[in-house]
């Protein structure tokens, strides 16, 4: 099924939505720490933010014809031929830059010589907050042409003064017009002849055209450079600094550092899956601030994404974490040293904006155990213990410990939660799976300690993890109808519910290593989620994949799940027949047909899919893999120490 929108970006821009039916860049998105927020420029899905002006004869090519590519799993590229020019495109974010690039290639198949106008335009129709949910953004929008090298067109959101900023820097001097609802300027390219503006409601149009005259056989080529900045001159300066460094440099290096990233599994049809949704989560679950430079986290970069811009520990640590530990170890690291300072103070709430203040109110045990878990697989990946003696992550693992002893009931050895992993009021204040999951981190810490030769703490963890794991198979375990099985969640008078919550599913007690799943126990619990005492397992349907109370529909969570615990057939054949979100992981799915149901744009979510995907196919990375050592302080390996301080990728 041919995809209807591509996505791409680097750190610091976002461009969500490509759109093939009229090769058109719906929005762009830039994260703000000031705002708290994600901040979106957004065109209409007829009137695109930018889309390429090709037109041969005076009459434009039809650019829905165009057929779609996405270049190393990452870069949005089409072509098509019409009145004998042949046309090939690509748009592409530079690793390190404020902005992207967008080529154009236009070659003539004709045998005379074709008057051509080669392009682009746009309107910029307005401006949003997006955090959850989306709020339009008071301010005016001006265009002009700026003085600064030579003269750039860009455009400017004040609200009183500047707050950003895009600059248009062509590879060719080009005919620029501008124009609001409010007013109309055509301008050559002098920075003289003022400036328009539009205000709520007016669009904002833009358009930069070159008229060519192309002989027989000629192939020409048009790079545009768009700069983001906060006001006027970054902006432009941004635009140069991508122009100087020249766009061919550009690809090159990002189609390379792509290439070296990527992963397999042998099959082409999993390998885009694998690949897209990694990458999809390394850029869209992570980026930096334009107004501070700061790394943060997030569930999403997209306003489609209902969680965008939004921070919770289980989704940047145990989701999107392992498949960027995959991807790239130094930044691994960083994650880990964000979550471990930035949002240390607030720890196990359920979510959070990006400079750690609380969102939304609420302890989940889940969220509190999952840095511990994350700082465990880094260490294990990775064999870097440095980051065992940082002190900021010691005084981290010190709060998560002493919140977890304040959720412990010291009479039973369980750990209370006030909110499920799907966020809603635990029916029962001991819910299972994030018991296993506080009885995993204990497990991690007394391991961790292990290694750092803290003694007297690794056996005080390992008492408790122990006490921990009887306790569970003590209160938790309950009659089912396939015999015994885990139950959801539990009180101390003999009260229970049977469910299963996908985001925190009891199929992951074996892969946590809780149990063997050979374990009868385990089995019958197994049995239980995809059966027809399960009600939201649509085990009869299309697509078969639990789903859950909060979102009843095949959860993209339980196939990841399934991967991690031995479903493996099942859920490759439900990837190979989903489309999910054109290609990219959402929160659920029609029963019927595959495609996106709820969630779309879910980072964190595509990558704990491609994780799980490589785990359970072996993929293969062309990265080298650290080489253990005994020592009991260790540097950080080579790969990482190198590209500690290099720039954040």
């Amino acid at each position: 099924m041919a995809e209807r929108r591509y996505s791409t970006g680097n750190r610091f821009i976002s461009i969500p939505d490509v759109l093939a039916k009229n090769c058109g860049i719906l929005d762009i998105g830039f994260l703000n720490m000031r705002s708290r927020a994600v901040v979106e420029l957004r065109g209409t899905e007829d009137e695109p933010l930018l889309q390429p002006q090709i037109r041969v004869g005076g009459r434009a090519l039809d650019m829905s014809a165009a057929t779609w590519v996405q270049e190393r799993y990452w870069i949005p590229s089409f072509s098509l031929t019409e009145s004998n020019l042949e046309v090939r495109s690509r748009i592409f974010a530079p690793l390190v830059q404020r902005g992207f690039v967008w080529v154009i290639e236009v070659a003539s198949r004709s045998d005379e010589p074709i008057e051509a106008e080669i392009g682009w335009h746009g309107n910029w129709k307005d401006t949003w907050h997006v955090l959850n949910v989306s709020k339009q953004v008071d301010g005016k929008r001006f265009a002009s042409v700026s003085p600064w090298h030579g003269g750039t067109p860009f455009l400017e959101f004040r609200a009183g003064t500047p707050q950003f900023a895009l600059a248009f820097r062509p590879s060719e001097p080009m005919l620029v017009e501008l124009q609001s609802d409010a007013s109309r300027l055509m301008l050559t390219g002098r920075a003289d002849e003022g400036e328009v503006s539009a205000g709520a409601g007016q669009g904002m149009r833009y358009s930069l055209s070159l008229p060519v005259t192309l002989a027989p056989g000629e192939h020409r080529t048009i790079a545009l450079c768009v700069g983001l900045g906060l006001e006027e001159t970054s902006a432009v300066s941004s635009a140069v600094d991508i122009e100087r460094r020249g766009w061919e440099n550009l690809y090159s290096d990002l189609a390379g550092w792509l290439e070296a990233h990527k992963l397999s599994v042998k099959d082409d049809h999993l390998d885009r899956i694998l690949n897209l949704n990694a990458f999809y989560n390394y850029f869209f679950s992570q980026g930096m601030t334009l107004d501070t430079e700061d790394l943060v986290l997030v569930t999403g970069r997209s306003s489609r994404c209902n969680s965008s811009a939004a921070y919770r520990d289980r989704d940047a640590m145990r989701w999107s974490l392992p498949a960027v530990l995959v991807t790239n170890p130094t930044q691994a690291r960083r994650m880990i040293e964000y979550t471990f300072t930035t949002q240390l103070q607030n720890v196990g709430i359920d979510s959070r904006f990006i400079d750690g203040i609380v969102m939304h109110p609420g302890f989940k045990l889940d969220e509190l155990c999952a840095p511990i878990r994350a700082l465990s697989t880094y260490v294990r990946a990775t064999h870097d213990m440095s980051i065992l003696f940082d002190r900021r992550v010691q005084s981290g693992v010190n709060r998560i410990r002493y919140l977890l002893s304040q959720a412990m009931n010291h009479s039973a050895s369980l750990y209370e939660t006030m909110l499920t992993p799907s966020g809603e009021l635990a029916t029962y204040p001991y819910v299972t799976y994030d018991n296993v999951l506080a009885w995993r981190a204990i497990q991690d810490l007394s391991w961790m300690y292990e290694l750092i030769h803290d003694l007297d703490r690794c056996e005080e963890n390992a008492v408790l993890a122990k006490e921990a794991h009887k306790a569970i198979m003590k209160h938790c375990v309950v009659d089912g109808p396939f015999g015994l099985m885990f139950a959801n969640c539990v009180d101390l008078a003999g009260n229970f519910e049977l469910k299963d919550d996908p985001l925190g599913s009891l199929k992951l007690l074996a892969w946590y290593e809780f149990c063997s799943a050979e374990s009868p126990i385990y089995q019958s619990t197994v049995k239980w989620i995809h059966s027809h005492h399960n009600p939201y397992s649509f085990c009869d349907s299309k697509f078969a994949a639990p789903g859950c109370e909060t979102d009843p529909h095949p959860h993209i969570i339980s196939v990841a799940n399934d991967l991690l615990t031995g479903r493996v057939d099942e859920a490759v054949e439900f990837l190979r027949r989903s489309g999910m979100d054109d290609g990219v992981a959402c929160h659920t799915v029609d029963a019927d047909t595959g495609q996106v149901s709820s969630g779309p744009a879910f980072a964190s979510c595509a990558g704990y899919l491609a994780f799980a995907l490589g785990q359970a196919l072996g993929a293969v990375s062309a990265l080298p893999e650290p080489e253990p050592s005994n020592r009991l302080y260790e540097p950080p390996p080579p790969e990482i120490r190198d590209s500690i301080e290099s720039s954040r990728l």
